[in-house]
């Protein structure tokens, strides 16, 4: 049985956990800080989590919790020397379970920032 690479394509776009970005993304590991949008409560603290990877217009993001599609998140990314990034906000585009039950979540950019 033979593939073409047209259905191995496929095949490889569809194990992607969310949807395919068009756009060149740079495979970056930082620290991230964020707090669900706007905050309400003091029982929705900073959480943590680490980037996967980054592009022009969002970021894909590991934590320990699902977020909801659609949710919007106040994210900061911690630079080399430990520095935060300039808040921006994000909303999460998707969300899903790795094996090894911590989560990877799909960011969308809605504020502009130049850190990045």
């Amino acid at each position: 049985m033979s593939i073409s690479a047209d259905q191995l394509a496929f095949t490889l776009d569809t194990l992607q956990p969310g949807p395919i970005r068009r756009e060149s993304r740079t495979d970056t590991v930082r620290i991230v800080e964020y707090t669900r949008f706007p905050r309400v409560g003091p029982d929705r603290g900073t959480r943590v989590g680490f980037t996967r990877d980054l592009s022009a217009t969002g970021m894909c993001i590991g934590t320990d919790e699902p977020e909801s599609v659609g949710a919007l998140l106040r994210v900061a990314i911690r630079d080399l020397d430990g520095r935060p990034s300039r808040p921006c906000i994000e909303r999460v585009v998707w969300c899903s379970r790795a094996r090894d039950g911590r989560h990877w979540v799909g960011l969308e950019r809605l504020t502009d920032t130049n850190s990045r």
